[in-house]
């Protein structure tokens, strides 16, 4: 299914990270639990340790109602994943038609990012380009120029993290948030990790941030707030 971000409210995510099938089942069903609060899946493929059943977790988490975006999180931007696994990951769930959009990290050689955006769309994905900073958040010229250069690859959506070591860096990332979306229509998500951070994950709509994400069990990042929480917390601020 298509994955239609930014027309609206924001749009809540939780991210799955199971290590093996069993994992996949206690997952899934806290899922249809707490469907209410969820509005996308997002499945942390480099939490996977079983790949002899992934195809098979991969149909069990597709079945349910939510898209799905597929993430290989790299080590650069704060995942287990090596960047040499990357095409390889993903081809066996792509050609399985499991998910729906798959994120592409910045930080991967640009022919590495090339051909999983050719595989991705050549069976009719969409691609989620995505870039963290796990230390800062930097000047602001430096975040327009990383949407800029980002942007121009024409990725179908953008997502932008970075940790902020102040309210101030959290404000800053918002106002940048806020004139990107004004200028153009591609969907983008950003947050401020960190304790600091958490004003984006709430308000980050209202500045034009398409997405905020909850967990389920654990923080897949500093600074996430339990999925049902965050819904109610989105909900109030957003009516």
């Amino acid at each position: 299914m298509t994955l239609h971000v930014g027309t609206g409210q924001t749009q809540t995510a939780v991210s799955l990270m199971p290590r093996n099938l069993d994992d996949c089942v206690r997952e899934m069903a806290l899922v249809e639990q707490k469907q209410a609060a969820i509005d996308i899946l997002e499945w942390r493929l480099d939490y996977w340790q079983t790949p002899a059943t992934l195809l098979t977790a991969g149909h069990q988490i597709a079945a349910c109602k939510h898209p799905v975006i597929l993430t290989l999180r790299t080590t650069h931007d704060g995942g287990l994943a090596d960047p040499t696994d990357y095409l390889d990951r993903y081809t066996a769930l792509l050609s399985a038609q499991i998910g729906d959009v798959v994120d592409i990290e910045w930080s991967l050689p640009e022919a590495v990012r090339k051909a999983v955006s050719a595989l991705a769309r050549a069976n009719g994905y969409q691609v989620l380009l995505s870039h963290h900073d796990l230390k800062t958040t930097p000047d602001n010229l430096t975040l327009q120029k990383q949407l800029a250069a980002m942007h121009a690859t024409h990725p179908d959506m953008l997502k932008l993290a970075t940790t902020a070591q102040s309210n101030e860096d959290t404000t800053r990332l918002m106002a940048i948030t806020q004139s990107f979306t004004h200028d153009h229509t591609t969907p983008l998500i950003t947050m401020a990790m960190s304790e600091f951070g958490l004003a984006s994950r709430i308000f980050g709509g209202q500045f034009g941030s398409a997405v905020s994400f909850g967990y389920l069990e654990h923080p897949s990042a500093p600074g996430q707030l339990p999925i049902e929480q965050l819904k109610g917390l989105l909900t109030m601020h957003q009516n």
